[in-house]
Parts: C-alpha cells; sequence; structure tokens
C-alpha cells in the first residue's frame, strides 16, 4: 500500500503549548509536525485503536463523566 499525500491541519496552541512542543520536537530530532503526529500514532497504539484506525473515530469514543 503506497502512503497517501498529506493533509493540512491548522491547530491554535497557547503559548506554552507550543514552546513545549517545540522543546520535545527538538529533542527528539523531529519536525513539529511529524512529533504531533508521531504522539498521535503512540497514543492510537498505546490505547489498542490501532494504526490507522481501522473503523470510524466516533467508534472509539470512551465515556466521560459529565462536568456539570
Amino acid at each position: 500500500m503506497s502512503e497517501q499525500k498529506a493533509t493540512p491541519v491548522a491547530f491554535r496552541f497557547q503559548p506554552a503549548t507550543k514552546e513545549a512542543l517545540r522543546v520535545i520536537a527538538e529533542r527528539e530530532s523531529r519536525s513539529m509536525a511529524n512529533m504531533v503526529e508521531w504522539l498521535v500514532r503512540e497514543y492510537c497504539e498505546r490505547e489498542g485503536l490501532g494504526w490507522p484506525l481501522a473503523v470510524a473515530p466516533e467508534k472509539h469514543a470512551k465515556k466521560t463523566k459529565s462536568r456539570a
């Protein structure tokens, strides 16, 4: 299977979050975009979702307590 072309995504981060991402990406010798992609993959694998996701993401949603 050939790898698909990357899709552009834009995020807004708090300055401290952006700086943390920059620092950890630099420590890992990765770009910030590649670090985000790696973190998402690691999370999916750790949570047993697999990579790439085999089914629609909403089927994997965790139930959370209401904050009301």
